[in-house]
């Protein structure tokens, strides 16, 4: 069923004691991969499941003060978004001046719609990548704390590293009105509420701990970001600006002995092999620049790291462009189609319509290798170096996937033209890039469920509160319509309702709470 308008409720409130049992419903068993049996039921108190009469070893006997029939919906335990920017609401990497003025005006709005476009599709948990001005993300923190607008929790990402790394680069006047352009307004280093930690390039070992002590004590990171791209953003020339392996070591045991999950955004090879030697938690995104060998996945396993693919970013800026290698990929060649049936309709459907034709345009100027800022600065430079993620990335894809690599739901989202909410769209690329390429079903519902879900928690170090349904974790809990091991673009579907920490803060379909 389709839910084109959704209903937010701000009035259930059954009482903090109270025990409010959810009957009839299809309870998702995201370890085995499969459902609850018949006739399990689910009991909630406060914010927590108190039992789960009718499965095994699960205590029944407890009466509940009020019942929800889900009718037999399907029930899934919250979904994630792992790597995503927040603050980022542009529609376009190629604005030109009306584009500027939309955003100037409609930046906010388009926030506030992507926060509750992300409960709209079953995601109550992400983790915000990277954002240039932490006063940003407290705020909206602040606001969806207060119930002033609906949108999921999240974990903040800061990142560290030497001045003139990724993310912690010295931008000039031009760069700095672009990024300005996209909602990136440049804050100094220094400010304790910049999202980024500096070391000195050549720190000892205890320089770069006590930077990322920093970037805990004073700036309040519940992740610690690491930036590392052997390329400049500017012209993607070659910049030496990289850690030594001994700081990239550093920063991840440092993030641990913290009790913190690190992160590190990578684009080669040759940064995967750093990052896994390292120990970084997670990976985001995949090599654009060649293909891994066996030898780098079975390290990458060994090492209980996650990769967070964000397909979604070949999808945003790998296109077919005449002369490069890519251009009659097999993979580039399945992503142009899918591109061309799909994107009119995912822009309607997560952008407000001031930013639909800056969406819509980004497609187009990009499609017809028109790919200038202002329509006179060429951006053809970043095109043509994301271009082999398309080819690249979906083969490290897959040799990840076919070995057993961990891998969670994340989509960069906030890069344009993605928004963090759009997790249907990566599962569908997920489906695009293993099935389809193969001709095969080897990407199965109950691998999107697993990813979504118990994956993304362990990713971020919240499995014991999240990411499946069992006794003392949240109650986050999607309802949906649909089978999800049948079809996984069930998985980040709209919800017919949806429990947030324990309170039903979405009933598209009617539930009504019955004193029993």
């Amino acid at each position: 069923m389709d839910y084109p308008e959704t209903t937010f409720i701000k009035d259930y409130d059954p009482g903090p004691e109270a025990t409010v049992e959810l009957k009839n419903g299809r309870f998702v068993n995201v370890i085995k991969g499969d459902y609850f049996d018949a006739g399990v039921s689910l009991l909630i108190q406060g914010s927590k499941i108190q039992a789960m009469p009718g499965s095994a070893g699960h205590a029944g006997g407890i009466k509940p003060d009020f019942t929800i029939d889900c009718r037999g919906k399907t029930v899934l335990p919250g979904l994630f978004n792992t790597h995503c920017h927040i603050t980022i609401t542009s529609p376009t990497t190629m604005p030109d001046l009306k584009d500027v003025k939309l955003f100037k005006a409609y930046g906010d709005q388009q926030m506030e719609k992507n926060m509750a476009e992300c409960l709209i599709h079953g995601i109550t948990t992400i983790r915000d990548a990277y954002a240039e001005n932490l006063g940003r993300t407290r705020l909206l923190r602040e606001r969806i704390s207060k119930g002033e607008i609906p949108g999921p929790r999240f974990l903040q990402s800061v990142v560290v590293g030497p001045p003139g790394s990724y993310l912690l680069e010295k931008v000039g006047m031009v760069s700095r009105w672009m990024r300005s352009a996209l909602g990136l307004v440049t804050v100094s280093h220094e400010l304790d509420y910049s999202g980024g930690v500096e070391f000195p390039v050549e720190a000892s070992e205890q320089q770069v701990r006590d930077a990322v002590n920093r970037a805990i004590d004073e700036r309040g990171a519940e992740v610690i970001k690491i930036g590392e791209q052997k390329e400049n953003m500017t012209d993607y020339k070659p910049t030496s600006t990289i850690m030594t392996q001994q700081q990239l070591g550093a920063v991840a045991d440092q993030a641990r002995k913290r009790g913190l999950k690190s992160t590190i955004h990578q684009v080669s090879v040759a940064s995967f092999r750093r990052a896994v030697e390292a120990g970084i938690s997670s990976l985001a995104h995949l090599p654009r620049d060649g293909v891994l060998n066996r030898q780098d996945v079975e390290a990458f396993v060994s090492r209980g790291c996650f990769q967070d693919p964000t397909l979604s970013v070949p999808y945003d800026i790998s296109y077919k462009i005449k002369g490069e290698p890519s251009f009659d990929d097999p993979d580039m060649e399945l992503l142009t189609a899918f591109r061309d049936r799909v994107h009119s309709t995912l822009v309607d459907e997560y952008w407000i319509p001031e930013f639909q034709p800056g969406a819509q345009k980004h497609y187009d100027k990009a499609n017809k290798e028109k790919m200038k800022v202002f329509g006179l600065l060429p951006m053809t430079t970043m095109f043509k170096y994301y271009a082999p993620a398309a080819s690249n990335g979906a083969k490290n894809l897959r040799l990840l996937f076919e070995n057993g690599a961990v891998i969670t739901t994340s989509n960069d989202g906030g890069i344009p033209p993605c928004t963090p909410a759009m997790m249907q769209h990566e599962i569908d690329l997920f489906d695009l890039f293993l099935n389809k390429a193969s001709g095969e079903n080897i990407f199965t519902g109950a691998d999107a469920v697993k990813m979504a879900t118990i994956n993304s928690a362990l990713c971020l170090g919240l499995e014991k509160d999240l990411g499946s349904l069992d006794i003392g974790k949240t109650a986050d809990l999607a309802m949906v319509d649909g089978d999800p091991f049948t079809d996984p673009h069930v998985v980040g579907s709209r919800v017919a309702a949806l429990f947030l920490d324990g309170r039903l803060v979405i009933n598209n379909c009617g539930l009504e709470m019955i004193k029993t």
